[in-house]
């Protein structure tokens, strides 16, 4: 194969990626068809099964890469507060903890990724598969029992029973405030157009003050 042979490939399978992450962030995960695929990606069956076996396998590595990234960049966010903690010799705050947490759900800068990391968590959540339980499994749980680790040490007047509990109602409280889509919107329906599910900043904020309030944080 010549060089431009294979920049021509490699450019095909980023156009795959990339419209296939286009269609799950506007239509869920369970809303994109090869058709509408294929069409978007301006590329036939033939080219995706080349790239990645299956549009099934095209889902897994697309879904696995948002899991991974997000995880890293939670553990990245943690390495760098405890450090900042152990020198001032003090126990990381709840708050501090779930900011961290929270976000690569809200990225002012990648809203999509966390709309598509919340999208793979209901899936597992409401009609897991193998691939679904093989991203969480591999890519988030090390990640979580990180977080629970570290809330167990920030709030002592929990149980461990308590704090296992807690942590699954975050991730359940942000999932289901991300699933407010633009079609939909019921949150700004219901709050009179005071409240809107594009208004990122205030989303975060107030999701974070609800969850550090729920872990008995300031």
């Amino acid at each position: 194969m010549t060089e431009r042979a294979i920049t021509a490939s490699g450019a095909t399978r980023l156009r795959i990626k990339s419209a296939a992450l286009d269609l799950y962030a506007a239509k869920g995960l369970d809303g994109v068809t090869i058709r509408s695929l294929t069409e978007h990606a301006n590329a036939n069956m033939a080219a995706i099964n080349y790239h990645f076996g299956s549009k099934d396998q095209l889902t897994f590595e697309i879904f696995r890469d948002i899991a991974r990234k997000s995880a890293q960049a939670r553990i990245a966010m943690l390495d760098e507060l405890q450090a900042e903690c152990a020198a001032a010799e003090r126990t990381p705050k709840i708050r501090e903890i779930i900011e961290t947490f929270v976000a690569p759900y809200l990225d002012e800068n990648d809203p999509r990724s966390g709309v598509l990391l919340a999208q793979l968590i209901m899936k597992h959540r409401a009609g897991p598969n193998a691939w679904t339980e093989a991203v969480v499994r591999e890519e988030l749980d090390g990640m979580a029992l990180r977080y629970i680790g570290l809330l167990l040490e920030a709030a002592p007047h929990l149980t461990s029973k308590a704090v296992h509990w807690r942590y699954h109602l975050m991730v359940g409280g942000i999932v289901l405030a991300l699933s407010d889509s633009a079609s939909s919107n019921r949150l700004e329906r219901l709050s009179g157009k005071a409240m809107a599910p594009q208004d990122i900043a205030s989303k975060r904020r107030e999701i974070v003050d609800f969850l550090v309030a729920g872990f008995g944080g300031d």
